[in-house]
């Protein structure tokens, strides 16, 4: 058992280190996430956004996040809202929990239907909400449109992210969303801890027990 305790005390940093340093970057787009519209739209119209079988799915379509879109008909989304300050709210689900750096936005090139404002709340795997941010995106490149990167000064442990979009003129005109983010680190459980405590309680006990003095010799009678 003290075998056991000081080896998971040892082992325990190193396991960490090397999980850490095999995290690398992953962009997420319809390749691991999805994206649903959420009822927390307001009233309005998709105008042609589902035209020709299209769906909502095609705001996370972008292959990469260095892809350049161009606008037509079957490549945006575009949102009305029937009243000042409305917008579109969409749903995204991660699978499991990240940490986002970077938001990829393709924005559309025009001021009169563009978004200019994205609020972002985020939500753990337990949908625990953990973080609000705010990002107002440039008008997108033309006639390729290219995607802004935004440092994200999101969060850890994001699954879930609500984003509500809205414009000027009640327009709400795009092309796709990304992200950039690192897989979250695990966090440890309590039998970790319970091994590292008794790890460090042995090492303690031990080292107390090298630093005890020795009895002298008794003296014998004459």
């Amino acid at each position: 058992m003290i075998r056991t305790a000081i080896a998971g005390l040892v082992l325990l940093p190193a396991l960490v280190a090397a999980s850490g340093s095999a995290i690398a970057s992953t962009y997420l787009n319809q390749s691991n996430i999805t994206v649903t519209v959420g009822a927390g739209t307001s009233p309005g119209s998709f105008n042609n956004t589902f035209n020709g079988g299209s769906t909502i799915n095609k705001v996370i379509d972008a292959p990469s996040a260095t892809a350049e879109e161009f606008h037509n008909q079957t490549t945006h989304i575009w949102f009305t809202a029937a009243d000042d300050g409305g917008g579109l709210e969409l749903l995204f689900d991660f699978g499991i929990e990240y940490d986002l750096s970077v938001l990829h936005f393709w924005n559309y090139t025009s001021e009169g239907f563009d978004v200019d404002n994205v609020a972002f709340t985020f939500f753990n795997g337990n949908n625990v909400q953990n973080g609000m941010l705010s990002v107002t995106p440039d008008l997108g490149s033309s006639p390729g449109i290219r995607a802004q990167d935004i440092a994200l000064a999101a969060p850890l442990n994001v699954r879930y992210v609500t984003a509500f979009l809205t414009g000027s003129n009640r327009q709400v005109d795009f092309q796709n969303i990304g992200f950039t983010a690192n897989l979250s680190a695990p966090v440890p459980e309590p039998e970790t801890y319970a091994l590292m405590g008794l790890g460090a309680m042995v090492v303690l006990a031990a080292s107390r027990r090298r630093r005890r003095p020795q009895a002298g010799p008794r003296a014998t009678a004459a």
